[in-house]
């Protein structure tokens, strides 16, 4: 009787390991979680944090970069409606080693970074104040829980279909902070609607400037290595930009680096983007090598 049983569970076990592999994931519920969780709670061991909205997240690798920056550890802290104010400042900051010599902020400027839109930094502040059970859920449990993901009939039935190639949306999750992302087929205008509501409503300002201003001259005093760069966008959406949301590129290069910040230049033709605001895959992964590339001419300038 006991060997039947035993036998019995073993098999079962063995028929559900099995079926983990082939039965449909949750990847936004499990792995999404614990992304975020594990971003906001990332411990302080960085030498590069990159900051900013989701053209930093889905547009900045710190696997490629490290392997361009001779060692340096970095971390990509952009999140949703991410702003560059004092919140956010704040956190990238806890984020350094605090032995390591060389600190580097990098700042992803999109216009709805540096304005009201994105003050309340509601993205983060959500993963901040998550209770800490959840939180220790989602990093530790999350991993082996993806594998069991609960499902329903139809996703099931979905799972055996054939693939359509024709469609795909692209969103894989990186625990040092980048999410892979691609669409097919792009649609470089379908951001513009939405980012000409938001600056019906929010345009750069003055005030939100000068806040930053001070806060990067803050941070050069205290010995830390700050650059800024443009994210890439279509042609369209600079426009845009420029236009309805008040953004002055050069007056911004200038103002930054009279706050003792280095300003790197970004070509936007050089990058494709899957929606008009966000760079595809390839374009991505080019950005973040040409990014490493920029910031090590900075500092062996200093060295």
């Amino acid at each position: 009787m006991k060997t039947n049983i035993s036998i019995t569970v073993l098999m079962a076990a063995i028929l559900i390991t099995a079926l983990s592999f082939v039965m449909p994931k949750n990847k936004e519920k499990y792995l999404g979680d614990m992304f975020w969780s594990r971003k906001t709670f990332a411990a302080p061991k960085f030498n590069v944090v990159v900051m900013g909205d989701s053209r930093v997240y889905r547009g900045v690798s710190p696997e490629i970069m490290d392997q361009h920056l001779n060692g340096l550890k970095v971390l990509n802290f952009g999140y949703s409606n991410g702003g560059l104010n004092s919140t956010m400042f704040k956190a990238a900051l806890s984020k350094f080693n605090a032995k390591s010599k060389t600190k580097v902020l990098v700042l992803g400027v999109s216009a709805n970074a540096i304005t009201d839109y994105t003050k309340n930094n509601d993205q983060y502040l959500q993963e901040l104040t998550r209770p800490r059970e959840e939180v220790l859920e989602r990093i530790y449990l999350n991993p082996l829980l993806y594998w069991f993901s609960a499902t329903t009939p139809e996703k099931l039935k979905e799972s055996f279909q054939p693939i359509d190639h024709s469609y795909y949306y692209l969103s894989n999750y990186h625990m040092n902070g980048y999410v892979e992302s691609d669409k097919f087929p792009a649609d470089t205008t379908e951001a513009i609607a939405s980012y000409e509501d938001d600056f019906n409503k929010y345009q750069v300002n003055e005030n939100t400037l000068a806040t930053l201003f001070e806060q990067v001259h803050s941070l050069v005093q205290q010995g830390i290595t700050v650059i800024a760069y443009r994210p890439p966008v279509s042609q369209p959406m600079r426009e845009l930009e420029d236009s309805m949301g008040n953004y002055n590129e050069a007056l911004l290069q200038q103002r930054l680096e009279n706050a003792g910040a280095h300003w790197i230049s970004v070509n936007p033709n050089q990058y494709k983007t899957y929606d008009g605001s966000h760079m595809d895959q390839p374009s991505a992964e080019r950005f973040s090598r040409d990014l490493a590339d920029s910031i090590s001419l900075i500092l062996r300038h200093f060295e």
